[in-house]
């Protein structure tokens, strides 16, 4: 009994541990060039504008509530969890193939989630994804994807516009209306579709 009690405190302590360690780690794992680049990243960062946030919201409800710890106690148990639903898991997986560590461990994303999280709102991390986000076709950014689709600012779009941007940034290559056209329309039709049954909640 006493073997048992040992090895269950010894399991409960390392696992408080690495729940610290991810919760902050991120200050001590991160160097100095590494926080830089994420603070220089996230203010330079130009700011979405409030219909296409209001759109991403009614599509994704819970994006604003949502963190990286919900994201992994859900996708435990439910594979088909969306990382859409929390922005700063997919700002730290769309700078974490930028990073080089002397150890590659997928806990180190993680830790970046969360030093991420408690610098920054999942609001700030929306603006990056979509400023940053490479729709292909030389363009980069939902000012450059607004523009060559529909010849307009971003502020300007419609909700059925706002949604084909969700499908390209889904999947930019097989959503496309340029290579895929009834994919394309499918997908766009599905986040409309998702937009206007939310909006009626």
């Amino acid at each position: 009994m006493k073997f048992l009690k040992r090895i269950t405190v010894v399991l409960v302590s390392a696992f408080a541990l690495l729940i610290l360690y991810i919760e902050f780690g991120g200050k001590y794992v991160l160097d100095i060039k590494d926080r830089q680049l994420i603070t220089w990243t996230m203010r330079s960062t130009q700011k979405l504008p409030e219909n296409f946030t209001g759109f991403y919201g009614t599509v994704y409800p819970k994006y604003l509530s949502t963190n990286s710890w919900d994201q992994i106690i859900n996708s435990v148990f439910n594979s088909n969890t969306s990382i859409k639903n929390c922005p700063c898991s997919q700002t730290s997986y769309f700078l974490y193939p930028r990073k080089t560590f002397k150890s590659q461990l997928i806990i180190k994303y993680h830790i970046i989630s969360r030093y991420i999280e408690l610098h920054y709102s999942q609001k700030d991390c929306l603006n990056f994804n979509f400023s940053t986000f490479d729709f292909l076709e030389n363009r980069k950014g939902i000012s450059d994807i607004s523009q060559s689709l529909f010849n307009k600012n971003t502020k300007d779009l419609s909700p059925i516009e706002m949604a084909e941007i969700l499908a390209l940034y889904e999947n930019p290559l097989k959503n496309s209306r340029n290579k895929n056209p009834e994919r394309a329309k499918k997908r766009t039709a599905y986040f409309y579709n998702l937009y206007s049954k939310n909006l009626t909640k």
